[in-house]
């Protein structure tokens, strides 16, 4: 609840005076007010199920099941069997459903076979459309009646499900079935044995949920079903409790049914890992190296994972191949240096060894050995676009990985600034090199402090390295992202699938040494913006001469100082920004503004020109960060007022957010005009957090629909004051 309760009850009261107004928009939106805002107490909505306009009706029906109004329920019946609009029909299905309304189950269980003779339908309707709305509220009644464990709803769901000239439903009958539980077992058994594949499965599914005496008799018979996939089903839900099945499982043809034996054997881990290590199915091999520690290096060939590793590694199985061969990498380089260093000595036209590659660049990512850096800066040298990016970023990773040693962390830091300060070539022959070593000495002849020291806090910007070029397929050229943001749980996905398709990430780059070396400091440079303590050398890069150079290190500049603000002298700070915005790109020119922006520096009367230029010139970034860095410099709203009317929607949109932020008590005046221009607009995008904004605006927009000469701006108003009250606005 608002801490204005005042104004809630307002707004509620107007509401429902507004659900009995003469035009039926405006009633629909009231009814739509109230629903927004929870207002379950009011009579109005009860009162719409009886409105002349069908779409009224149809979101007050809506609007009382979820709000779970159970007085409702007579009407909604009322409606259900009398209403001609399918459209509200369907809306009471839910909302007798949502409030379990037992006297609504016999209609209910009669929409599932038919439309009913005591059901009144408009069948103009029907003409028109061309289209039966009955269908759409068969499916809502099955998916009622299941919610609400309607056992004597079985029979009908049975018939509809059998008319061969009904719609699909197998699912949704199958779900509905699985809801109410005990009752529908031996109907899903004669499912379980349908010639339609589909029900079979979702069928047996349903009984694995159930559960039961009865549920697991129809699973056993599915153990030895000709269809693997009703093995799996069957095996699944009866090995847990069953361990002769998990014996029989074991020799399966399915992959996938001997992994969830295995995994359920009970087998010691020795005995465990030969059988799996000797099954011929690369899923069960690749699931072995999953379950494999990987916390412990692997010291000697007396281990047990050395040798199962080793086995795989020269099996038949390519990618088996390369995960075992990679993991090794991971964890004992020692015992495999003469194949690490013969693998990457490849030429760019091996496709097996970039799969390799990839492999071990992505074990090495999580190795717990300080090596782990050192190969890395192997793999940063590979002929490979994917493997030379992974291997780039997998160094950050480990950079900023508070867990990592610190030994490994320091090395990382020295390689990707080797990198990020100049173009690295590509090893043509590198027979002889005994192990990769790192060039301290010229990191030191660069300025670089390579003394221990410092904290590193966790990465957030990987993804905006490996979300484009990583996995992108057959690129033409690097996306152009300059925001970075942090690993998604759908980039960490699609990196772990890159690691199991690297010929799809295969790019004309990897013929062109000069542009793959290019690229690489690239990423290199954003990365560093991640790393603690590396703002004076991105400083120093952001003076290359190369302007998208120069760019990247204001970037990552911009970004650390973001994180761990500024270690740069306010001197050295100004002297870059005001360089930056004096420069002719204008990439180059809104990473200074955005450095600017994050370095919160006190106010500068050398840059309020250049700014306030900005705000009449530039383009729509250019203005929202001006704007933003004036507003804060003056303290007042001036400047976000003076953009109110900007040609561009977002610089409007940022100024009205600033404008709520700094002047909350003149938001209301200056923004229910904006909205009124541009209904199409959501309020809450405009007020944040701020409760004396909502306030302000509130009572505004309270003024405006108590004045009849605004009639017919009340649609809008009433809009904009529900989604100002309306979540996440209940409370604060």
């Amino acid at each position: 609840m608002h801490s204005d309760t005042a104004l809630r009850d307002e707004a509620t009261s107007l509401f429902s005076d507004y659900a009995k107004s003469d035009y039926d928009v405006i009633r629909l939106r009231a009814i739509q007010a109230l629903a927004a805002i929870g207002a379950s107490n009011s009579p109005a909505l009860i009162e719409a199920l009886l409105d002349d306009d069908e779409d009224v009706r149809q979101d007050a029906a809506q609007a009382l099941g979820a709000l779970g109004v159970t007085e409702a329920a007579p009407q909604l019946l009322e409606n259900l069997i009398h209403d001609p609009c399918g459209e509200v029909k369907l809306a009471c299905v839910t909302a007798l459903a949502e409030l379990k309304s037992e006297d609504a189950a016999p209609y209910l269980r009669t929409l599932v076979t038919g439309r009913g003779e005591d059901i009144t339908w408009d069948e103009d309707e029907l003409h028109q459309d061309e289209w039966d709305d009955w269908l759409d509220t068969q499916i809502a009644a099955i998916k009622a009646l299941g919610r609400m464990g309607d056992a004597a709803a079985i029979e009908p769901i049975v018939m509809a499900l059998m008319d061969e000239d009904g719609q699909e439903l197998g699912d949704v009958a199958c779900e509905a079935l699985g809801q109410i539980g005990t009752p529908s077992v031996p109907t899903l058994g004669v499912f379980a044995q349908s010639s339609n594949r589909r029900l079979r499965h979702r069928a047996l599914r349903t009984l694995a949920t159930i559960g039961g005496p009865e549920a697991e008799a129809i699973l056993r018979k599915a153990v030895t079903d000709k269809d693997g996939a009703v093995r799996l089903i069957a095996y699944e839900a009866l090995m847990p409790s069953d361990p002769a099945l998990v014996e029989q499982a074991l020799t399966d043809a399915i992959e996938d049914i001997r992994i969830a034996a295995l995994n359920l054997s009970g087998f010691s881990e020795p005995e465990l890992l030969d059988r799996m290590m000797r099954d011929p199915g690369a899923k069960v091999q690749l699931a072995l190296i999953d379950r494999l520690d990987r916390s412990q290096p692997i010291v000697d060939q007396d281990d047990l994972r050395w040798q199962v590793l080793d086995f795989l590694a020269t099996g038949q199985q390519p990618e088996v191949s390369a995960q075992a061969l990679g993991l090794l990498a991971a964890l004992a380089p020692q015992l495999v240096a003469d194949r690490l260093n013969a693998l990457f000595s490849v030429e760019a036209d091996d496709l097996k060894a970039e799969r390799i590659q990839w492999a071990i660049v992505d074990a090495l990512a999580t190795s717990p050995l300080r090596e782990a850096a050192e190969w890395l800066q192997r793999a940063c040298r590979a002929p490979f676009r994917s493997v030379r990016l992974k291997a780039v970023a997998s160094l950050a990773m480990i950079v900023t990985d508070t867990d990592r040693p610190h030994v490994n962390q320091q090395q990382g830091r020295e390689l990707l600034l080797s990198f990020a300060l100049a173009p690295m070539s590509v090893v043509e022959d590198a027979h002889e090199e005994e192990a990769p070593q790192t060039d301290i000495a010229a990191l030191e002849e660069a300025g670089l402090d390579v003394s221990d020291g410092g904290e590193n806090g966790p990465t957030s910007s990987l993804g905006a390295i490996l979300g484009h070029d990583a996995i992108a397929a057959e690129m033409k050229k690097e996306a152009e992202d300059d925001a970075l943001h942090p690993l998604t749980p759908r980039e960490q996905a699609l990196l772990v699938k890159a690691t199991r398709h690297p010929k799809r990430r295969r790019v004309a780059l990897d013929d062109n040494a000069e542009a793959l070396e290019r690229e690489t400091r690239i990423s290199a440079i954003r990365l560093l913006g991640d790393v603690t303590g590396m703002q004076i050398m991105l400083a120093q890069i952001a003076q290359d001469p190369e302007t998208e150079i120069a760019a990247q290190a204001l970037a990552a500049l911009g970004l650390s100082v973001a994180r761990n603000g500024s270690e740069l002298k306010q001197s050295h700070l100004i002297e870059l920004i005001t360089q930056g915005l004096s420069h002719t790109d204008a990439n180059l020119s809104l990473q200074a503004l955005n450095l600017l922006q994050q370095a919160d520096l006190p106010p500068q009367d050398a840059l309020r020109g250049k700014l306030r230029a900005m705000l009449k010139t530039g383009d729509t970034a250019f203005r929202i960060d001006a704007m933003q860095i004036l507003t804060r410099w003056d303290g007042t709203a001036d400047v976000a007022r003076s953009l109110l009317d900007d040609v561009s929607a977002p610089v409007r949109q940022a100024a009205m957010r600033l404008l709520s932020e700094t002047a909350p008590d003149q938001a209301g005046a200056a923004i229910v005009p904006f909205l009124l221009a541009n209904p199409e607009q959501r309020i809450v995008t405009y007020v944040n957090d701020s409760t004396p904004a909502l306030v302000s605006i509130g009572r505004e927009l309270l003024a405006g629909l108590r004045d009849e000469n605004r009639r017919a701006q009340w649609p809008v108003l009433i809009s904009a004051l529900a989604d100002l009250l309306g979540d996440p606005y209940r409370a604060v």
